[in-house]
C-alpha cells in the first residue's frame, strides 16, 4: 500500500536502483539516492559501536523520507565533512540548490532543506512493525502516529477507519514501543495520515510548495529520555504520553531510580527486584497507613454483621434502610466507611501504572535476560506448546503463574483476626477470583514487568509471615 501511494504520486522508479551516499555517524547509517531522498535510516542505541548495541531499521524498503516532483532534475553531489558534521548538497544544472542534509557525527538529529518538491513521504517498514504479541500484551505492540500541540502529544492508531488531515503544529511522525521517527517542520504544513484496518507500516504524506525553500529537522532514534531531550527538550513528552502529567512524574521518577540501581547492580533483572523493594520501603508509611484504616473496615464489619443481618431478617423496603441508618448513627458509624478500605488501593495504583508505562517503554531492557528469560521486554516464554491458546498464544509463561500464587499466598495470610468465618470465606473467593484476574491481565505482558509486581507479591508474602511470627512469639 505505502508504494502504491509513491507510485501514484509519480515517483515511477524503484529507488533502491539510485543508492548511492552513505553516511554512517556514531547513532546512525544512512542512505541516500541521486534526488537527495533519504531511503534507508537505521537507529543505534546507545551507539552503534561498542557491546549492547540495539539497533533497528525505521526505513521501508522503498525508502524513509522521499520527496516528489513531478520532472525530477539532474543533481550532482557536493559532500563536505566539516565541525563534526557531515553536509551533502545536491545541486540542479543551474547551480541551484534542491537539497541539502546536515548530519552530525552524535545524537539522532538530522536536518534537510529543500526546493522544488510538491510532496515529502515519511513511511516505515516490515522490520519497523511491533513483535507479535496475544492477549493484552498486544495493546504495548503496536506503531501509532504522533502529532505535537506544544507539549500536548496526540496519538493515532494505525487502523482508525477515519482518513484524517491536519497541519502540524509541531513534531509529527509516528513509533513504536522503544523507536521513534519525527520530523519538526520550519513551517505548518498540510498532512495525510494513511490508516485503516489493513494498514500495517506508518506512512504521512506531507504536502509542501515547490516555490519556496522549506527546512525539516527529522529525530530518528530511540524514544528515551535523554536521546530525545537531547535532540530536543520537547521531545521527551513522547515517553509516557497517554498518562496524566502527575502519573508521567511517577513513571520518570521510577525510571531515574531503576537506572540508578543500575549503575551498582548492572543486571538489569536483580535491578528491576531491587526497584521493587525500594519502592516497598518508600511507600511503608503510607501502606501502614492503609493497613491500618483496613483493619478498621475489618473491626466494623465484624461488629456490625449479626446486627446488619437481624435488620435485613426482619425489615423490608424502606423501614429496613432506615434502621440500618439508624444503626450506622447508634454505633457511630459513618454510611461510607467502606471506602477507607479503597485507600490501600488509592496508594498502589499510580505507583503501579507509573512502573507499568516506564517498564513498557524502557529500550534498555530490550534484549536484556535474566535467569530463564531470554528478553525482559517480552513475555518469559518458559517453552514452547505444540498449539495455540486463543489470548493466550502458544508459550508457556511461567513468571505470571509465580505471580499469581504470591498474590494468592499474601492475600491469604493477610486475614483480620476480627473476621468471622463466613467473612473469611467471602474474602477467599474474591481472592481467587481477583488471583486468576491478575493472570490472564499480566499473562502476555513483558516479563521486565510481570518480575516487577511478582517481586512485590514477594514482599507481601514476606511481611504477612513475618507479622504472623511475631504474633504467635506474643
Amino acid at each position: 500500500m505505502s508504494w502504491s501511494l509513491v507510485l501514484g504520486l509519480g515517483l515511477m522508479q524503484p529507488l533502491a536502483v539510485l543508492a548511492e551516499v552513505t553516511v554512517d555517524t556514531q547513532s546512525l547509517h544512512l542512505q541516500f539516492n541521486k534526488r537527495g531522498d533519504l531511503l534507508r535510516a537505521e537507529a543505534c542505541f546507545p551507539g552503534c559501536s561498542g557491546g549492547n548495541v540495539k539497533s533497528r531499521l525505521l526505513s521501508s524498503p522503498q525508502g524513509m523520507l522521499i520527496f516528489v516532483q513531478r520532472s525530477p532534475p539532474q543533481l550532482r553531489l557536493e559532500r563536505s565533512d566539516a565541525d563534526a558534521t557531515t553536509v551533502l548538497s545536491f545541486i540542479d544544472a543551474g547551480g541551484r540548490l534542491v537539497r541539502r542534509w546536515q548530519i552530525p557525527d552524535r545524537g539522532w538529529r538530522i536536518s534537510v532543506t529543500t526546493l522544488g518538491a510538491n510532496h515529502a513521504v515519511l513511511m516505515s517498514g516490515e522490520q519497523f512493525r511491533p513483535a507479535p504479541s496475544s492477549g493484552f500484551g498486544y495493546l504495548l505492540e503496536q506503531t501509532r502516529y504522533l502529532f505535537f500541540d506544544g507539549s500536548a502529544v496526540e496519538a493515532m492508531g494505525l487502523d482508525e477507519e477515519e482518513q484524517t488531515s491536519r497541519n502540524s503544529s509541531g513534531w509529527f511522525g509516528f513509533r513504536n514501543r522503544f523507536w521513534t521517527a519525527m520530523i519538526l517542520p520550519d513551517s505548518p504544513l498540510p498532512l495525510n495520515p494513511v490508516t485503516g484496518e489493513k494498514v500495517e507500516d506508518a506512512l504521512i504524506t506531507i504536502k509542501l510548495d515547490s516555490q519556496k525553500q522549506q527546512r525539516m529537522d527529522l529525530y530518528l532514534g530511540p524514544v528515551e529520555p535523554a536521546a530525545l531531550s537531547q535532540a530536543a527538550p520537547e521531545l521527551e513528552n513522547l515517553m509516557y504520553s497517554g498518562l496524566w502529567f502527575w502519573l508521567r512524574w511517577i513513571a520518570q521518577a521510577l525510571y531515574y531510580l531503576l537506572n540508578s540501581i543500575v549503575v551498582v547492580v548492572p543486571q538489569w533483572g536483580l535491578a528491576i527486584m531491587l526497584l521493587s523493594v525500594l519502592v516497598g520501603v518508600l511507600m511503608w508509611p503510607l501502606s501502614r497507613i492503609a493497613d491500618r484504616l483496613q483493619g478498621q473496615v475489618h473491626e466494623i464489619d465484624a461488629r456490625l454483621a449479626p446486627l446488619l443481618s437481624a435488620i435485613k431478617k426482619n425489615y423490608k423496603g424502606a423501614e429496613q434502610s432506615e434502621k440500618i441508618l439508624a444503626l450506622y448513627k447508634d454505633e457511630n458509624v459513618h454510611p461510607l466507611y467502606s471506602l477507607k478500605s479503597l485507600l490501600g488501593v488509592l496508594v498502589v495504583i499510580p505507583v503501579f501504572i507509573g512502573a507499568f508505562d516506564m517498564l513498557a517503554e524502557n529500550i534498555h531492557l530490550s534484549g536484556e535476560a535474566f535467569l530463564w528469560i531470554a528478553d525482559l521486554s517480552r513475555p518469559d516464554v518458559f517453552m514452547s506448546l505444540p498449539f495455540n491458546l486463543p489470548f493466550f498464544g502458544r508459550y508457556l509463561n511461567l513468571l505470571p503463574f509465580i505471580m499469581t500464587g504470591f498474590s494468592y499466598v499474601a492475600s491469604k495470610l493477610h486475614v483480620s483476626p476480627s473476621m468471622d468465618a463466613v467473612q473469611q470465606g467471602k474474602q477467599a473467593r474474591n481472592l481467587i477470583f481477583m488471583s486468576l484476574g491478575f493472570l490472564v491481565l499480566f499473562y502476555t505482558f513483558p516479563a521486565g514487568m510481570v518480575l516487577y509486581w511478582t517481586t512485590n507479591n514477594l514482599i507481601s508474602v514476606v511481611k504477612m509471615l513475618w507479622k504472623r511470627r511475631k504474633v504467635d512469639n506474643n
